[in-house]
């Protein structure tokens, strides 16, 4: 993002100053942008609206036309800006001017600026904002998963990457099986949930609660994010499921038995071998 500044021409025009931090940003198509402002004004001026403009190639940016968000009048915004940008903050006594745009789009490169209108004070404040947004989405979600055991119900966790309080995306879940079929996993208990953390931000994530099964051991689960514009991300874990092994045979009394426990994969490989000792006396088993 990078900042021009204009002042005004009056003697008091040292006393505006407006200030846009980092000077370079970097958004994701998809997810949002926030352009932090602040501003300082005269004493003996008190603004009563804040206004943020997208700068026609050509032509001033000061038309009412142009404007992506108003304090004051939201409805007057552009149409494909509405609902998608706000300022953080509409008290303007506390002089921050940052704004956030939603589900970025890739036509929303170029020049912003923003001002304080002229009904406010006797001059203007204007500064010329160039922001550069990556129109690709590099993050993936993130995927929380526990220790699985076979028989025993257990909750996958996905959080969508991004804390934007746009459009929220669509989670899914998918599950490839032996011979690469994928099935999207609906007869199991799926919850999408979104959790406000302040009034422009919120994480979305999706709880998958199934039970494990021997069949799942080895295989792959997918976590699958669609963002608003046919955006997608994913995330991929093999799930290591561990197996139970349940033994029951009749011992007879004063006798010795020796069981062998022996774990082998697919391949036929031996992964583990226990062997156990048992005497059976009268009343009791010994081990």
């Amino acid at each position: 993002l990078r900042v021009t500044r204009n002042s005004c021409p009056s003697a008091s025009s040292s006393s505006w100053t407006i200030t846009v931090s980092p000077a370079e940003i970097t958004a994701e198509k998809g997810l949002c942008a926030v352009i932090s402002c602040t501003f300082t004004h005269p004493d003996n001026i008190k603004p009563t609206a804040a206004v943020w403009f997208k700068c026609p190639t050509k032509g001033k940016c000061d038309e009412d036309k142009i404007r992506i968000v108003h304090s004051n009048k939201p409805s007057k915004a552009q149409e494909g800006y509405k609902q998608r940008v706000s300022l953080l903050e509409t008290d303007l006594t506390k002089k921050n001017c940052s704004v956030i745009i939603n589900d970025i789009r890739e036509n929303d490169a170029g020049e912003y600026q923003f001002r304080l209108p002229k009904s406010s004070h006797a001059c203007c404040s204007p500064t010329a904002d160039y922001v550069s947004l990556l129109f690709s989405l590099t993050q993936k979600p993130s995927v929380l998963t526990p220790p699985l055991t076979e028989g025993e119900p257990a909750t996958l966790t996905c959080t969508a990457p991004g804390m934007c309080s746009g459009t929220p995306p669509n989670i899914t879940w998918t599950w490839r099986g032996t011979g690469d079929n994928i099935t999207e996993l609906r007869d199991n208990i799926t919850i999408q949930e979104r959790e406000d953390l302040t009034n422009v931000t919120t994480t979305h994530f999706s709880m998958l609660t199934f039970t494990p099964t021997a069949k799942h051991h080895g295989t792959n689960v997918t976590c699958l994010v669609s963002f608003n514009g046919r955006i997608t991300t994913k995330k991929t874990l093999t799930m290591n499921v561990a197996r139970r092994y349940t033994i029951s045979l009749p011992v007879r009394n004063h006798t010795n038995t020796t069981m062998e426990c022996v774990s082998r994969n697919e391949a036929g490989r031996v992964r583990e071998v226990q062997v156990t000792q048992i005497e059976k006396q009268e009343g009791k088993d010994t081990s």
